[in-house]
């Protein structure tokens, strides 16, 4: 298995020139031996697959906290459910004033994925972070978990570089459906290792992915990388 270089980050399009996302690379260099042991990721198929879902999922790195800047049609398109249309023009960014995006965590997350309900601030405290994405408090706990990391009273050391990879891959290889996420990276089944990160369980169709063709793309990437 060949080990993470710089030099993939930077062909792969991570923007290394920026400080902020060459830390987090270089942490992810710096713990990536350990790290892939620990967490039985011993194949170069795994590691392209790994790295196109973290790719897409936190945009080369430099969007590491999901942002909740959303107009008020997005809103209602994305959270049908979770916004009536008086809502969404109140807390969505429009001309007359910027998204309130702790009031958009709340009311989008709130009450599900393990946190509790607005007003509790846990849809905010615990929206997307890291490499992978890690979402709500259940899988925040869960992470923790695996990792001995306080990502509770902490969740912002899931972007630390020091540790952001560790959060990743323990996320990553613990997806499974009918088989482990490793076996569905060795079986090349894009769809599948898609769908258990995007949606949560396998689905037929790749259009019931989001962003499905640009985790193609940076699989394709990948590969070329690393010569598969």
């Amino acid at each position: 298995m060949r080990l993470l270089t710089l030099s993939d980050f930077q062909s792969t399009g991570w923007l290394v020139t920026d400080p902020h996302v060459l830390a987090l690379v270089n942490g992810i260099i710096g713990s990536q031996n350990i790290v892939f042991r620990t967490y039985g990721v011993t194949q170069d198929i795994h590691i392209v697959h790994l790295m196109a879902q973290i790719s897409h999922e936190c945009g080369e790195g430099s969007e590491m906290t999901e942002s909740l800047n959303y107009t008020p049609a997005v809103l209602l398109k994305q959270w049908p459910k979770h916004f009536l249309p008086a809502q969404a023009m109140a807390y969505g960014r429009t001309a007359d004033h910027p998204a309130n995006q702790k009031m958009i965590g709340e009311l989008a997350y709130g009450g599900r994925m393990g946190n509790a309900p607005a007003p509790a601030e846990d849809g905010y405290n615990y929206r997307g972070r890291g490499l992978i994405q890690t979402t709500g408090k259940a899988g925040y706990a869960k992470l923790a978990e695996l990792t001995h990391l306080d990502l509770l009273n902490s969740p912002q050391l899931i972007n630390d570089p020091s540790h952001a990879l560790e959060c990743a891959v323990a996320e990553f290889v613990n997806y499974k459906a009918d088989e482990e996420m490793l076996t569905y990276c060795e079986h090349d089944d894009l769809l599948a290792v898609s769908a258990l990160i995007n949606v949560g369980h396998l689905v037929d169709d790749e259009d019931d992915v989001i962003g499905y063709q640009d985790r193609a793309a940076q699989l394709k990437l990948w590969k070329q990388r690393y010569g598969i």
